[in-house]
């Protein structure tokens, strides 16, 4: 699914199941850093031991930022689960219910009850699926749209920039304001995909055609588009600089419809 997001977002328990995001896309674009990491995997190979829980632990935020860019770098091959926490003295303050509870979230990748436990005041639950997919679970589901609107400028500058001659000066690209992609927030309860290739890139306009997608596509990595319902298209106008965000709420319809009927 080269050139394509997947975006799938559960508003009950604030998770969002993406295709096409890397962790560093996560790190980058994140407004609350986490100030330490507790690591679900028991066998992991980093962090620190906790004896409490029984689980690794990193401590800091100088340290989490050192862990993020081993991620970032490919030196960290292991399966990256974890939720983030605010203070250590509260970790110790963790009952045995909460911890099994913890642990049951690392191996099933699902929650018993909330995802965001009190007393780690925590704003991820981050999992990575592998083949370049992820689970999160966001307290603020805005970080996310930033996330996703950061990745989307990025793959545009990357494709304007492509068609440039070597000898000419690469161009810049306005950043997708995140806002305008909450405007698709309830489609993305559906399933939505982004498709961005390069031959989408016409008179200085670079065209993402938005299509209506259930999770359940996300197991092959072919995607038929033709058999897919276009409900949106995301359009950057180089030389103005624009973004703009065209919702066909017709196909939306028939879209949400034929969901329905199937």
């Amino acid at each position: 699914m080269s050139n394509t997001i997947y975006v799938h977002i559960d508003t009950t328990s604030n998770a969002v199941l993406t295709r096409g995001l890397a962790p560093q896309d996560f790190n980058k674009s994140i407004v609350h850093q986490p100030k330490n990491l507790l690591l679900l995997d028991p066998s992991s190979e980093f962090g620190e031991f906790d004896g409490h829980t029984g689980l690794k632990v990193i401590r800091g935020i100088e340290n989490v930022q050192l862990f993020f860019q081993q991620l970032n770098k490919g030196r960290v091959t292991e399966e990256m689960k974890w939720v983030d926490f605010n203070d250590f003295d509260m970790l110790k303050e963790l009952t045995p219910l909460e911890i099994s509870e913890l642990l049951y979230f690392g191996h099933m990748k699902t929650h018993l009850h909330s995802p965001f436990f009190y007393k780690l005041q925590n704003n991820f639950v981050f999992f990575d699926l592998k083949d370049n997919r992820s689970r999160v679970y966001y307290r603020y589901l805005d970080e996310y749209y930033r996330i996703l609107a950061d990745r989307i400028t990025r793959i545009v500058l990357e494709k304007i920039n492509d068609r440039i001659s070597f000898f000419k000066k690469a161009v810049s690209v306005e950043k997708l304001d995140f806002n305008l992609l909450k405007e698709l927030r309830s489609v993305m309860q559906e399933g939505v995909l982004f498709c961005l290739s390069q031959d989408q890139l016409i008179d200085k306009t670079f065209t993402i055609p938005i299509y209506l997608m259930e999770d359940s596509g996300l197991k092959s990595s072919q995607v038929n588009k033709s058999s897919l319902d276009k409900i949106a298209v995301l359009r950057y106008y180089a030389n103005q600089k624009k973004w703009t965000l065209d919702i066909d709420q017709e196909d939306l319809a028939f879209g949400f419809m034929d969901k329905k009927m199937s």
